[in-house]
C-alpha cells in the first residue's frame, strides 16, 4: 500500500480500461450527442464557424467550451486513425455529420465505441496526474503527508463519480482533473524544491522550485483554455505565485537575516508563460476576418447567463438551499392563516427573487477570499521569510476550498462540478484523521448527489453497488491507515457520519422504490426525489465546505 511504480500504474490503466470497455452499451446522456456534434463541427467546418454553427438553428448542442478543448475535439475528428476508420467503412460518415437534434442518433454501434474509446484513452492524463501528484505529496516533509501513495492513487483512478460521469453518462472529466492534479504536483514539488538545509542554516535554493512553479502555472493556464469551470482557482494561483514566485530571498549575512526583494524578471517570465499557454489557442480565432466578433461569440458561448441560476437538477449547493427555502416559504404563505396586511407584505418578497449574475459573482468573490486571496498571499509570504512547514500542503487545501467555494456559490453550476473538489481532496485523505473524515464526508454527499444522473432502472443496481462498494473500500483503507497511527482505535467514522449514511439510505429507498410505486403512477410530486437529494446533499456539503476552510487555516 505504500509503494507504486510506473509499471504498476500502466497495468492498472489497462485493467481499468478493460472494465470501462464493458460499460460501452450502458446509458449515455445528451452529452454524448453534444460531443458528437462538436466532433462534426471541427471535422466539417472552418475555424471561423466553430462557435457560430447551430446547424441552421436545429440544435442546442453548440460548441461552448474554450478553444483548446475545441482543438482537442478537432484532433479526435481529424487524424490518420479516424480517417482510416472512415475510409474503411468501420466508422460510418453519419457519425461525423452535422445533424439536427431531432435526428442525431448514431446509426452504428461503432460510432458509440469510437466516442467511448476517446474517453477511455484520455484517462491516461488522469493516471499521469494521479501518479505525479501522489509522488509529489511525499515531498511535503510533514508527518502523514504523502502516506500510502498507491492507495491514494487507486482512490483517484477508481472514483465512482468519474466512472459514472465519464464512462456511463459521457464526459471528459478525468482528463481535465488529470491536468488539475499535474498542476498541483508541479506546485507542490516547486514548494518542496525551493529550500534546503545546509549547516543548520536556511539556504534558499529557488531556481529549481521556480521551474516547477512555472510548469504548474503553465499547466493551469492550459487547463483554463480547456475548461473555464476552473476559473475559481485563478485567484489562488495568481496571489500565491505573485507573493511566493515573484519575490526573491537574499541572505545578506548572519546578522541581517533574510531580505526579500521583488523580481520583475520573474514576473515577466511567469506572465509570458501563462499568457502563451492560455491565449495561444485563441490566436487562430483572432486571425479570422472579424476577430472582435469571434471573441464576442466565444464569450457568449462560454458564459450563457440566460440559462438561469441553477440547472434543471439543482446542484447540492447554497443556491439549492436558497430555492428550497423559497419553495417552503411559498407553501407556508399559501396555506398558513396570515392577516391580509402581512400577507400582502410577504408576497412582495416571496417567492424569493433570483439573484442576478453580478450578485452571484460578488458572493463567489467573498467565498473565495479566505483561501484564494487572503491565505494564498500570507502563506506565499510566510514560506519565504519564516522556517515554516512546506507550503505545498496549504496549496492543496486551498485548491479544495476554492473548488468547493466555486461549487457552492457559482452561477448555473452542474452537480458534476463537485468532482473538482473531491479529486484534489484525495491527496490529503491519508494525512490525518480530520482530513480522512472530511474526504469521506465529501464523497458520501458529493457522489450520492450524482446517482440521479443514471436514472434508468437498468443502471440502478450498478450505481448503488458501485457507490456502496467503493465507499466501503475507501473507509476500510483509511481506517487501516489511521488505525495503525492511533494505537489501535478506529478513528475515521463518527456517530454523526453513521447517521448521515442512514439518512442517505432512507433518501435512496424513497427515490428508487417508494416514489416510483406510490407517487409516479399518479404524476404527483415528480420533483420531490431530486429536490430531497439536492437539499440533503447540500446540507452535508456546506458542512464539508466550512470544515475545509477550518483545516486550510488551522490544519
Amino acid at each position: 500500500m505504500n509503494g507504486s511504480s510506473p509499471k504498476s500504474v500502466l497495468l492498472t490503466f489497462f485493467l481499468l480500461s478493460s472494465i470501462k470497455w464493458l460499460l460501452i452499451p450502458t446509458y449515455r446522456s445528451t452529452d454524448f450527442d453534444v460531443h458528437r456534434n462538436w466532433l462534426a463541427i471541427t471535422h466539417n467546418l472552418p475555424i471561423a464557424e466553430w462557435y457560430f454553427d447551430d446547424v441552421n438553428g436545429t440544435t442546442v448542442h453548440t460548441l461552448d467550451y474554450p478553444p483548446l478543448f475545441a482543438f482537442f475535439e478537432a484532433a479526435l475528428s481529424n487524424n490518420i486513425l479516424t480517417t482510416s476508420l472512415l475510409d474503411s467503412g468501420f466508422l460510418d460518415e453519419r457519425c461525423l455529420e452535422l445533424l439536427p437534434d431531432a435526428n442525431n442518433e448514431p446509426t452504428s454501434d461503432e460510432c458509440v465505441r469510437f466516442q467511448r474509446a476517446t474517453v477511455i484513452g484520455s484517462d491516461a492524463i488522469l493516471f499521469l496526474g494521479a501518479y505525479l501528484s501522489t509522488q509529489s505529496m511525499a515531498m511535503v516533509g510533514e508527518e502523514g503527508c504523502g502516506r500510502a501513495p498507491w492507495f491514494t492513487f487507486l482512490l483517484i483512478v477508481t472514483n465512482p463519480g468519474l466512472i459514472m460521469l465519464d464512462h456511463v453518462h459521457f464526459q471528459y472529466n478525468g482528463m481535465l482533473l488529470g491536468m488539475v492534479l499535474m498542476s498541483i504536483a508541479f506546485m507542490v514539488r516547486g514548494a518542496s524544491s525551493s529550500q534546503r538545509i545546509i549547516n543548520n542554516h536556511q539556504i534558499w535554493m529557488q531556481n529549481v522550485g521556480q521551474r516547477w512553479e512555472l510548469l504548474g502555472a503553465a499547466t493551469f493556464a492550459a487547463l483554463l483554455a480547456m475548461k473555464h469551470l476552473y476559473l475559481t482557482l485563478a485567484p489562488l494561483y495568481f496571489f500565491y505565485l505573485l507573493r511566493r514566485h515573484c519575490f526573491v530571498v537574499e541572505k545578506r549575512n548572519q546578522n541581517d537575516g533574510i531580505a526579500v526583494r521583488f523580481s520583475w524578471r520573474r514576473l515577466l517570465v511567469l506572465a509570458v508563460v501563462t499568457l502563451v499557454c492560455f491565449l495561444g489557442p485563441f490566436v487562430p480565432f483572432l486571425m479570422q476576418s472579424d476577430p472582435v466578433g469571434q471573441m464576442q461569440q466565444i464569450m457568449k458561448r462560454l458564459f450563457p447567463f440566460g440559462r438561469g441560476l441553477v440547472h434543471d437538477y439543482w446542484a447540492a449547493n447554497i443556491w439549492a438551499l436558497y430555492l428550497f427555502m423559497s419553495k417552503v416559504a411559498t407553501f407556508l404563505l399559501r396555506k398558513a392563516p396570515i392577516p391580509a396586511g402581512i400577507r400582502e407584505l410577504m408576497e412582495s418578497v416571496i417567492p424569493f427573487p433570483e439573484p442576478q449574475p453580478s450578485l452571484v459573482a460578488l458572493c463567489l468573490l467573498v467565498g473565495l477570499w479566505p483561501g484564494g486571496i487572503d491565505m494564498a498571499w500570507k502563506v506565499g509570504r510566510w514560506s519565504l521569510v519564516k522556517p515554516l512547514c512546506n507550503p505545498g500542503k496549504f496549496f492543496v487545501h486551498a485548491v479544495v476550498f476554492c473548488s468547493l467555494s466555486g461549487f457552492m456559490l457559482g452561477y448555473h453550476v452542474h452537480e458534476k462540478a463537485i468532482m473538482t473538489a473531491i479529486i484534489p481532496m484525495t491527496l490529503l485523505a491519508t494525512n490525518s484523521r480530520d482530513t480522512a473524515r472530511l474526504y469521506i464526508r465529501m464523497c458520501m454527499f458529493g457522489l450520492f448527489g450524482l446517482l440521479p444522473l443514471l436514472f434508468r432502472p437498468e443502471e440502478l443496481l450498478f450505481k448503488v453497488v458501485l457507490y456502496i462498494a467503493w465507499m466501503c473500500g475507501a473507509i476500510y483503507g483509511l481506517e487501516r491507515i489511521h488505525y495503525d497511527r492511533s494505537g489501535g482505535r478506529r478513528t475515521v467514522l463518527t456517530k454523526v457520519d453513521l447517521f448521515a449514511f442512514a439518512t442517505l439510505a432512507v433518501v435512496l429507498v424513497f427515490m428508487e422504490v417508494i416514489h416510483p410505486i406510490a407517487f409516479m403512477p399518479s404524476g404527483k410530486l415528480e420533483f420531490l426525489p431530486l429536490m430531497a437529494t439536492s437539499v440533503i446533499c447540500a446540507i452535508g456539503l456546506v458542512w464539508c465546505w466550512i470544515e475545509s476552510c477550518n483545516l486550510m487555516i488551522f490544519g
